[in-house]
């Protein structure tokens, strides 16, 4: 170092010499003003980081859940046909999720995601078998070139402004479209084309809702989805259509079971007019072809001759969020929704089911990792579809939840 700075002095005085030889001998040397000096070399940007090639992540989510109806404790939320989407007791303490995943970035990667616990029962895809409280939620191969990606495998669903994993959710209960108006996942091949990092364009083939294996006629469904991905507002559209089998069950499938078009309209909006507030929207308009048409006592229609009717079903819903964050540990959140399924395709019941929750987190200070909830949440139906504990049937539904998660 000391020879190259030697080095560095010797060639800048070299080529000084013919400059100070030209001028005359009498004249004073002046000294740089400050405009005159050279400016300093700017600092180099910090280098990005790079994106690991291997990630994993996951969390554990345990709740305790506490319902009524008319004021009677005791409810169990499996009594009535129209139950909420993950609650499936009360007064119990439950395990609802132990989730690992494992993800591969670059040019050829990968996902597989594993659910443990009592979710796992609601989201298993056809064939799994009931009540064994494992699933695997993604499992897809994916490979990326240029703006377009493809993934192959199994993947959750576009559609619907929550999603299966609860800590990116604002709520501790999933709302009424979650479980009833879109479906969990696809097994089949997605296409993303991403012009820029404003819009993003998807298109794929599936083998339907939730389902592994298909509708058993050899016919996908498609998908397709446009988003719009700015920092104050941002949405997507969303829609699927294939052709289903008619019952949702995941373990009740037979070759000779009837089948009907099925067809998804989805859109979800986001607005973020500051870093403390947000705002998000979401409609779903649905329907299925050759679908058992049912009454708001959960029975099927028949003709005057005792034969079951068959027909179109359809469900629409809306549903609309408010976020907050009070300070840097705690945050509130609202969510206000109505589903109307008039012929109970989704439900069980001919029915409009609202309802409101109000939930609050709290991360502490340096336990990032660490969330606890508090939430209480408000149903209603025109229809008696929950069942009290002495027998009766009535059309609302109360509970108080709480929440711990922890995230790794």
């Amino acid at each position: 170092m000391k020879l190259l700075a030697a080095a560095f002095i010797a060639a800048s005085t070299l080529a000084a010499l013919p400059a100070l030889a030209q001028q005359p001998v009498s004249t004073p040397s002046v000294p740089a003003t400050t405009a005159q000096a050279a400016s300093p070399s700017p600092t180099p940007s910090p280098s990005p980081t790079p994106t690991p090639t291997w990630q994993a992540a996951g969390f554990v989510a345990a709740s305790y859940n506490s319902a009524s109806t008319l004021g009677h404790s005791g409810f169990n939320f499996a009594n009535g046909g129209a139950s909420r989407v993950f609650d499936t007791v009360s007064d119990e303490a439950m395990l609802n999720a132990v989730n690992f995943a494992l993800t591969r970035n670059g040019p050829i990667g990968g996902k597989i995601e594993l659910t443990a616990g009592s979710n796992a029962n609601v989201i298993a895809s056809y064939p799994t078998l009931p009540n064994n409280s494992f699933d695997v939620t993604q499992l897809y191969a994916n490979a990326s070139s240029g703006l377009f990606e493809l993934q192959v495998g199994k993947f959750e669903t576009l559609a619907g402004a929550e999603v299966i994993e609860d800590p990116n959710n604002v709520n501790i209960s999933r709302s009424i479209l979650f479980g009833y108006a879109v479906p969990f996942t696809h097994t089949g091949v997605r296409l993303t084309f991403t012009p820029s990092s404003l819009f993003t364009f998807i298109a794929g083939a599936n083998n339907g809702w939730d389902n592994l294996k298909g509708n058993g006629l050899g016919s996908p469904t498609g998908e397709l989805s446009a988003a719009y991905n700015g920092a104050v507002i941002s949405g997507s559209v969303n829609g699927y259509f294939g052709t289903e089998r008619v019952s949702d069950s995941a373990w009740t499938f037979n070759a000779h079971e009837p089948t009907g078009t099925r067809t998804l309209i989805d859109v979800v909006a986001t607005y973020k007019p500051t870093s403390k507030l947000t705002l998000q929207g979401n409609f779903d308009d649905g329907s299925q072809g050759n679908a058992p048409i049912l009454n708001g006592a959960g029975l099927t229609e028949t003709n005057f001759v005792g034969v079951p009717l068959a027909g179109t079903a359809t469900w629409t819903g809306v549903a609309g969020y408010l976020e907050y964050q009070l300070n840097p540990a705690l945050s509130a959140a609202v969510r206000a929704e109505s589903f109307n399924d008039p012929e109970g395709y989704r439900s069980g019941y001919d029915q409009q089911w609202k309802e409101t929750t109000v939930t609050l987190s709290y991360t502490p200070p340096g336990a990032s990792m660490l969330t606890f909830r508090l939430e209480g949440r408000a149903d209603v139906s025109n229809q008696g579809v929950w069942v009290t504990p002495t027998g009766l049937l009535t059309n609302n539904l109360q509970s108080v939840a709480a929440q711990v998660l922890i995230k790794f």
